[in-house]
C-alpha cells in the first residue's frame, strides 16, 4: 500500500514537471521578454511592464527603454550586464522586461 502511494506521487510529480516544461516551451515560442533570452545574447529593452515600483527599481539599475542588456548567465536569478554593471534579476521581474534582439 505504501509503495503504491509513493509510485503514484512520483508519477504525479513527473506529470506536473512535464506540463510545466510544455507550457514554458510554448511561452518561449512567442516570448519577447528578457526571461527567455539565452546566455551571451544582447537585447535592447523596448518596454517595462508590471507594477510601477518594480519598473522604477529596474530603471534605477539601468534597465530602461532603449538600454542594451547582455545576458551573462541564464537561470534564476538571470545574471545580466547593463552599462558595465552586473547584477541578477529574478525570472518574474525579467518576464516584465520586453526586448528585441540586437545584431
Amino acid at each position: 500500500m505504501m509503495m503504491r502511494r509513493l509510485r503514484l506521487r512520483a508519477r504525479l510529480r513527473a506529470q506536473k514537471r512535464h506540463r510545466a516544461n510544455r507550457l514554458h516551451q510554448e511561452h518561449e515560442l512567442n516570448c519577447t521578454s528578457l526571461c527567455c533570452g539565452q546566455s551571451g545574447a544582447t537585447l535592447q529593452v523596448t518596454a517595462l511592464a508590471g507594477d510601477e515600483t518594480e519598473a522604477a527599481r529596474l530603471r534605477d539599475l539601468g534597465v530602461r527603454e532603449g538600454a542594451r542588456v547582455t545576458i551573462l548567465r541564464d537561470g534564476d536569478p538571470l545574471m545580466v550586464k547593463v552599462d558595465n554593471a552586473r547584477f541578477g534579476i529574478g525570472r518574474a521581474a525579467a518576464n516584465n522586461v520586453h526586448c528585441e534582439f540586437c545584431d
